[in-house]
C-alpha cells in the first residue's frame, strides 16, 4: 500500500495567514471607499446648493406663454368647426367597380384586411347594374392620407368623388 502523504501545519497555518490578510485589505478599502463617498456627498451638498438654481414646474409653467400667430381663415375655421367637417366629409375613395357582386365583395374583404371599411352601392348604368366599392367619407384629412396610403402601397387604383356624384 502506498503511504499517505500529510501536510504540514505550516501549509495550514500560511494559507490562513493570506486568507485573513486578504480579509483585512477588503475590509480596509471598504472602509475608504465609504469615507471618500460622505465626504463627496458633503462638498457636493455645500457647493451644488449655492450653483444650482432650483426650478419648480408647476410654478414656471403657468407664468409662460407662447403666442402662436395665426391667419385669419385658420381662426374661421377655428372658431366655426363645422367650415372644416364639411370640407372633410365630401372626400369618398372609389376602389372599385364591378358587374359582379361576388367580385366586389371579394375587393371588399381584401380592403377589410388592410384595415379600411369599405360599402358596396349598386348603380344601374345603361340597363346594366354595376357594384361599385367605396371607402368613406372620411372625418379627417389624416384618415383620407392613411386610405390613400395604404392603397397605394397595395397597389390599388382608386377615383376620388365627391358624395353628391
Amino acid at each position: 500500500m502506498a503511504k499517505k502523504q500529510s501536510t504540514s501545519p505550516w501549509v495550514w497555518a500560511f494559507l490562513l495567514l493570506v486568507l485573513a490578510s486578504f480579509m483585512a485589505l477588503v475590509l480596509f478599502l471598504d472602509q475608504q471607499i465609504a469615507e471618500n463617498g460622505a465626504q463627496d456627498n458633503q462638498q457636493q451638498a455645500s457647493t451644488g446648493s449655492a450653483n444650482k438654481p432650483t426650478i419648480d414646474f408647476y410654478s414656471v409653467l403657468p407664468k409662460r406663454k407662447v403666442e402662436i400667430p395665426i391667419s385669419e381663415e385658420d381662426r374661421e375655421g377655428i372658431d366655426n368647426p363645422s367650415i372644416n367637417k364639411e370640407a372633410t366629409d365630401r372626400s369618398i375613395l372609389q376602389v372599385g367597380s364591378f358587374q359582379s357582386a361576388n367580385e366586389a365583395d371579394s375587393l371588399k374583404a381584401q380592403l377589410a384586411f388592410l384595415g379600411l371599411q369599405a360599402t358596396i352601392k349598386s348603380a344601374v348604368v345603361n340597363d346594366e347594374t354595376w357594384h361599385r366599392v367605396h371607402l368613406g367619407p372620411f372625418k379627417s384629412d389624416s384618415k383620407l392620407s392613411r386610405a390613400k396610403n395604404l392603397l397605394i402601397e397595395n397597389k390599388i387604383k382608386y377615383i376620388e368623388r365627391n358624395p353628391a356624384n
